[in-house]
């Protein structure tokens, strides 16, 4: 098989995304990327990433490409689990307070935590169009958002809570837990015992 054929698999198991480090994981040389550009059958989106023809635009997953230690949090993450009805206007992401983020642009909205607490709730979602991120999952993004209360929008609050609220993969006992270890256990009961 062709290095080309392998790079056209590599697109259709990603969507229509390659990335030049895929590439290089699979022994292909990166030439064949700049070749595939030049045929008109791949193009040059971002440093080291590429779509095929059938690639479908997918914000989330791009910028998790190139930010692999990022995890969307906050509105990112309300967004990734239908917790709210309004689209962000900019990507939220959590990273370990000792991460050097001064590649991301500066849309995009940065939270750094302790080592400690970065793991927590961490998951694998889908975005909307099938791409894999990584994202903190209900319970976590509640506990954040309970712990940053005043920062949060009361709307986007209330919608969050009477969302996860009806959610049939709401998980209280997996709430508390997360309350216990970020210290907000009274808080968190407080809502629970009103939820």
């Amino acid at each position: 098989m062709s290095y080309y054929k392998d790079i056209e698999e590599i697109a259709n198991k990603n969507n229509g995304i390659v990335t030049s480090r895929m590439v290089k994981e699979e022994s292909i040389p990166s030439i064949y990327l700049t070749r595939m550009v030049k045929q008109g059958k791949l193009k040059k989106v971002d440093r080291g990433v590429y779509f095929s023809s059938n690639a479908t635009y997918d914000e989330y997953y791009l910028f998790y490409l190139k930010n692999k230690k990022s995890v969307y949090s906050f509105s990112s993450a309300l967004f990734l689990h239908e917790l709210t009805d309004r689209i962000p206007y900019q990507l939220e992401i959590t990273v370990p307070n000792n991460y050097n983020s001064s590649h991301i642009k500066k849309d995009v909205i940065i939270h750094k935590v302790l080592k400690k607490y970065y793991s927590i709730g961490s998951i694998t979602k889908e975005t909307m169009f099938g791409n894999k991120v990584a994202c903190y999952d209900m319970e976590r993004t509640i506990c954040d958002l309970v712990r940053f209360r005043d920062k949060v929008d009361v709307e986007i609050f209330r919608k969050a809570l009477q969302l996860y609220k009806n959610h049939e993969n709401r998980d209280f006992h997996k709430l508390r837990q997360y309350a216990i270890s970020f210290n907000i256990s009274k808080q968190i009961n407080e809502l629970l015992d009103v939820i």
